[in-house]
């Protein structure tokens, strides 16, 4: 009898001994680290950056063309502020056909250096710039554009994605490692700055690549299994649990934006447009029920005035659910998800979409899933179910 009740409740306890170890303090773990690189290759088509043609048939012409595209990224991530640069798609281009630029830069900037009322607050500004000019010189209409999109604004609150620290613990689970808040926070460490240490400036990036795989493997303990951790993402068990913790967030956060866009086009006609909107959204995620349960929640109001949009003055607004139940057995995860838009500009002025999925791994080549989904406001009704076995 005494046996019986003590199996009884070690089958009880077990959901709560997976789920017993907090890493709640992880959620909000950050990492400063810095990272840039410049990129400069041609831009003519196949990295060419001069191209000279001689064409003898039918008649003696001559073309030559040089252009060069130039690529600059930079970040900077400190625990109060990041900064964000980038000019992808940046180009120059010169010949005998005529002259080409296209000059492009993002920018991303927010500060946490102050607090309101004990909780965190920031200010922010973002944005994209474009500059382009075509000048052929075939005789061709001249073409000029400039298109600035700046947000500005502030906020109370702060998100942090926990997908990583998630990730972290399923492969400690599926090496059988205990995944204690010291490994999972020595391993989280080393995540973060992954894209500062595969991107520094190297003659020879493999030996980046073997130096964060020999020292992930060091900080899970598993430094006679690099090889195992480096190809853990062809185990069909591990990906399907990973796929749970896939946009994982926590905390919260509301805030209020300024978007002004200024586009300027002048070739045969000349085009300038404005357009305002005032962003008013939040988000709000979290894990309830030993984090068995995640509810995220995010929506804004942007009403916005277009002085060429029809009509004159819109509004939009969005409300998004993402619900999820993480079973005790790793094998075994739901979701469900709702979606409610409003914009007065679209043909389809409100849209409520929802969908729900269990699923199940039977077996590492036997995936299974049902669910429903209701799609453009009660228009379609769908119940699901399949997966996919593999038999030999």
């Amino acid at each position: 009898m005494k046996k019986t009740i003590i199996v009884v409740l070690l089958i009880l306890s077990l959901p709560i001994a997976l789920f017993a170890i907090s890493y709640q303090s992880l959620y909000t773990l950050d990492v400063p680290y810095t990272y840039q690189n410049l990129y400069v290759s041609g831009s003519l088509g196949g990295n060419d950056a001069l191209n000279i043609t001689i064409d003898t048939s039918p008649t003696v012409t001559f073309a030559a063309n040089a252009g060069l595209d130039g690529n600059y990224y930079f970040i900077n991530h400190t625990e109060d502020a990041e900064l964000e640069l980038s000019s992808a798609g940046t180009y120059a281009e010169l010949g005998s056909t005529g002259i080409f630029l296209n000059a492009l830069a993002t920018g991303d900037y927010k500060n946490y250096g102050f607090t309101l009322s004990s909780y965190p607050a920031y200010y922010e500004g973002s944005g994209t710039a474009r500059v382009f000019l075509s000048l052929p010189f075939s005789g061709a209409g001249a073409t000029f554009i400039f298109d600035l999109r700046p947000n500005v604004g502030v906020g109370i609150g702060k998100m942090n994605d926990i997908s990583t620290i998630k990730r972290i613990i399923n492969i400690a689970n599926h090496y059988g490692i205990t995944p204690t808040s010291e490994l999972v926070e020595n391993v989280a460490k080393i995540e973060y700055e992954r894209v500062a240490k595969l991107n520094a400036y190297s003659n020879d990036e493999s030996e980046l690549w073997i130096a964060y795989r020999k020292e992930l493997a060091h900080a899970y303990t598993l430094d006679d299994k690099v090889l195992d951790l480096i190809y853990v993402g062809a185990s069909q068990e591990y990906v399907f649990e990973q796929a749970r913790w896939t946009n994982l967030k926590y905390g919260w956060s509301a805030y209020a934006q300024m978007r002004p866009t200024f586009f300027f086009e002048t070739g045969t006609t000349s085009t300038f447009r404005f357009t305002l909107g005032l962003a008013l959204g939040g988000q709000y995620a979290t894990l309830l029920s030993d984090e068995t349960i995640y509810l995220g929640v995010d929506g804004e109001i942007v009403p916005t005035i277009d002085s060429l949009g029809t009509p004159f003055f819109k509004f939009l607004a969005n409300v998004g659910l993402d619900a999820r139940y993480f079973f005790a057995n790793p094998r075994m995860w739901a979701a469900s998800t709702v979606d409610i838009a409003i914009d007065t500009s679209a043909v389809t002025t409100f849209d409520f979409d929802v969908t729900a999925t269990f699923n199940y791994l039977v077996a590492p080549n036997f995936t299974t899933y049902g669910g429903v989904e209701i799609l453009n406001t009660f228009d379609r009704l769908s119940i699901l179910a399949g997966g996919e076995i593999r038999l030999f």
